[in-house]
């Protein structure tokens, strides 16, 4: 009867020992799981704020100007901010990839275009990115495109110019010069052609390993200056270019910016773009000298003032002027692709201080200016009143931007 008595006060005190075990154990499951969802509703809540930020919150957040978006397109802006966000990144990832790639290029690899009109002065400027050693810089190579390809004026034609020239523009950043033998005439063999317009305008298609032997019974039309180079090596001159750390371009045949957003965008690239302009009735002077048979309606309007002007003359000079102005306008309103990617200089400026001016270039291009770009805008900008020609880098730059007054 003891047993039997005993029996059931143990089994039940083992089960009331069994319960509170379970209840403590329901407890600390209870609380970890509190813990659990209090950190994920916390995370929930830090994205769900995020996305339901307005553009304007998005756009203070970035730096960027605000969007006039309304509400509704909140998850759209922001979506928008993410895709720059991550362009953004993609650029920096690939910029410190190369500074680790070795000595070869120890930093970011720079891509400046030179924007400008003919007789803005354009290839004075573009002598300050020629003369660094590190910069593997073109002369307007967009020429033999416009001699090769012929677009008219205005409407879908102008559109269509347009993105032949930037496509280009695109592969001759990325040092693909192939591009060009579609468009030199004759076309090049075996990847050598001595009419590559303006050769000696560029310092690296005339110094080693591009500079090859001369070679007899080759007539070199645009030939080097100070040495006696063989006709050009498009592949050479491609290796240099990539060996170079920098590539600057001018040309004077893009007009329209927004034409440039997808090589702004690109990846692959890390563009500068410095558009140049200078005062229209001084670049009208200039282009009545150094164009003088282009313009002799013109230079009989200036002297008499009396002859009458063909309509389509005055229209596409004030044609240049509008797509000049609406350029300018855009890179001012500094849109996202565009922000910290866009500089306008007057040439004016650069007459009156011209070494100021390329150290703000240098440092908008986040390039280093060296002592060579110095000395030579030192000796370049003093030269004597009588001793520069119409198509001469070397002038008395003071005096010389309103020579045409």
């Amino acid at each position: 009867m003891e047993i039997r008595r005993t029996l059931p006060q143990d089994f039940w005190e083992l089960l009331h020992c069994l319960k509170m075990r379970s209840k403590y154990a329901i407890l600390l499951v209870f609380v970890i799981g509190l813990v659990i969802i209090e950190k994920e509703n916390n995370f929930i809540s830090r994205v769900s704020d995020k996305l339901k930020q307005s553009p304007q919150a998005l756009a203070e957040a970035n730096g960027t100007d605000a969007s006039p978006a309304s509400a509704e397109n909140g998850s759209l802006a922001s979506l928008q901010e993410l895709d720059s966000a991550f362009s953004r990144l993609r650029a920096h990832l690939r910029n410190v990839t190369l500074q680790l790639a070795g000595d070869e290029h120890p930093g970011p690899r720079r891509h400046v275009l030179l924007m400008a009109t003919t007789r803005t002065g354009s290839s004075f400027v573009g002598e300050f990115f020629n003369q660094q050693g590190s910069i593997f810089y073109l002369f307007e190579p967009l020429w033999h495109i416009e001699r090769t390809v012929t677009f008219e004026p205005g409407g879908a034609n102008a559109v269509g110019s347009a993105l032949v020239y930037r496509d280009v523009l695109k592969q001759l950043l990325l040092c693909d010069l192939y591009i060009l033998e579609s468009f030199i005439s004759p076309a090049p063999e075996g990847h050598l052609t001595p009419f590559m317009f303006r050769r000696s305008s560029s310092r690296s298609l005339c110094e080693e390993p591009v500079c090859t032997p001369s070679t007899k019974k080759v007539f070199e039309k645009y030939h080097c200056k100070n040495r006696h180079c063989g006709p050009l090596n498009i592949t050479l001159a491609a290796e240099a270019c990539r060996r170079k750390q920098h590539v600057a371009l001018k040309t004077v045949r893009i007009r329209q910016l927004e034409f440039l957003q997808p090589l702004v965008e690109d990846p692959r690239l890390d563009v500068r773009i410095i558009q140049l302009v200078r005062d229209p009735r001084a670049v009208l002077a200039s282009r009545m000298v150094a164009f003088s048979g282009k313009y002799e309606t013109w230079k009989k309007w200036a002297s008499e003032g009396e002859t009458p002007l063909r309509e389509e003359e005055v229209q596409r000079l004030r044609g240049n002027c509008e797509s000049i102005r609406l350029s300018a306008e855009l890179g001012l309103r500094r849109p996202g692709w565009l922000r910290g990617r866009y500089m306008l200089v007057r040439y004016e400026d650069v007459a009156r201080a011209p070494l100021q001016k390329a150290e703000e270039m240098y440092r908008f291009a986040g390039l280093p200016l060296t002592p060579q770009v110095e000395e030579w805008i030192g000796k370049n900008t003093q030269a004597p009143r009588d001793g520069s020609g119409v198509y001469s880098t070397r002038k008395n730059s003071s005096e010389q931007f309103e020579k045409w007054r």
